[in-house]
């Protein structure tokens, strides 16, 4: 009976080694896939994390065939140009969500609709939903909402369109101030100056060239917007602005389009680096529109190739960066994990066996 407790005991003994070196090669598997950002699989929309904490940043997001830029300035201002198309409003607003919490920030200063058209104010509706915003810059577009309202004082044309007539009226039931985008607003966010160059009119027969052209100045660096502008617009800020037009990155207009970035306003543009949005497999970019970013000898970088990329401005040097994946292979991480604890309860950890005595029968050599 002795023998027997001794026994139970040993088992005993060995399965809570199982078990604690069980639960020690499962903490250490816990704090590895935390580190290596194992939770990037398990995240729907990923963002560009490398710049948060940097006092300018700007991010382009993925939205296909459409527009999305988030920009971020020293004094933590903040603004979202365009939302992407309505399919893509829920992606644009969960990235937005996710940069500023990392940031620290509950809130979007401005959201700039760049112009009309439904694949740059599509997802409008759900970001107003799911983020507060203070202030929204729009085309000189009345929408059917604002005419039912008796709103439409100013001379300007009407849109017909019902996704443009839901946005205009979410934002004002959310209590956003509306302003017109129109040459000579400008504003100055933590040394960041941002000047409209564009629309100089009340009126255009294309809706692309309502869009709102926007050059923001942070320390010696020039970011030029162009939204879906053509090149009628190109020729006026040409002789507007003339070499005020040099800018260190461009966002290009219309994806890339043949009916902008004419060679003439590349040339004088000169940036060293290029944004396209653009939906991957399309049509767009032209390659008209590449060989002219191509002869200035710039960086082109596009939603196509590169998903959603940011940049970043500090000591007068820009940088940029895409999303970045776990730099260890989780699924490794876990196989591995999973092969130890397999062999942790198949090994053994009892260093004394039982084993029975034998008795051996003596005879009594006296008898």
């Amino acid at each position: 009976m002795k023998n027997i407790k001794k026994l139970d005991f040993y088992k005993r003994n060995d399965f809570w080694i199982r078990l604690s070196l069980s639960i020690l090669f499962i903490s250490i598997f816990i704090i590895l896939f935390f580190y290596c950002g194992g939770t990037y699989y398990f995240i729907d929309t990923k963002t560009v994390d490398k710049f948060i904490g940097d006092q300018f940043q700007l991010h382009i997001i993925d939205v296909g065939q459409a527009d999305s830029m988030l920009l971020i300035f020293p004094d933590d201002t903040t603004m979202l140009i365009d939302v992407g198309s309505e399919e893509e409003g829920e992606r644009v607003a969960s990235y937005v969500k996710r940069v500023l919490k990392h940031e620290k920030i509950d809130k979007l200063n401005y959201l700039l609709l760049s112009h009309q058209d439904a694949d740059h104010i599509g997802g409008a509706c759900a970001v107003l939903k799911e983020i507060s915003v203070d202030t929204v810059f729009r085309p000189k577009v009345y929408a059917k909402i604002e005419v039912e309202l008796g709103l439409n004082i100013e001379d300007y044309k009407v849109q017909e369109s019902q996704i443009y007539s839901d946005v205009i009226k979410m934002a004002m039931e959310e209590g956003c101030q509306l302003i017109f985008s129109e040459r000579g607003l400008t504003y100055n966010f933590g040394g960041c100056n941002l000047e409209f160059l564009s629309p100089g009119e009340d009126s255009y027969s294309n809706s692309n060239n309502y869009s709102a052209v926007v050059m923001a100045t942070y320390q010696s660096k020039k970011i030029l917007f162009m939204g879906d502008s053509e090149q009628m617009i190109e020729r006026e800020l040409i002789n507007e602005y003339g070499d005020y037009l040099k800018a260190d990155i461009l966002k290009v207009a219309h994806h890339g389009s043949a009916s902008s970035s004419s060679k003439e306003f590349i040339n004088l543009v000169k940036p060293q680096y290029a944004i396209i949005c653009a939906r991957a497999n399309a049509d767009l970019p032209n390659a008209s529109v590449l060989n002219n970013l191509s002869s200035v000898g710039c960086t082109t970088l596009s939603t196509a190739l590169d998903g959603s990329f940011a940049f970043s401005i500090d000591g007068n040097e820009i940088e940029y960066s895409y999303i970045i994946p776990p730099s260890v292979d989780i699924a490794l991480l876990i196989s591995i994990t999973v092969m130890i604890l397999i062999l942790t309860w198949e090994i053994r950890f009892t260093t004394k066996k039982y084993k029975p005595k034998k008795i051996e029968l003596k005879e009594d050599l006296n008898e």
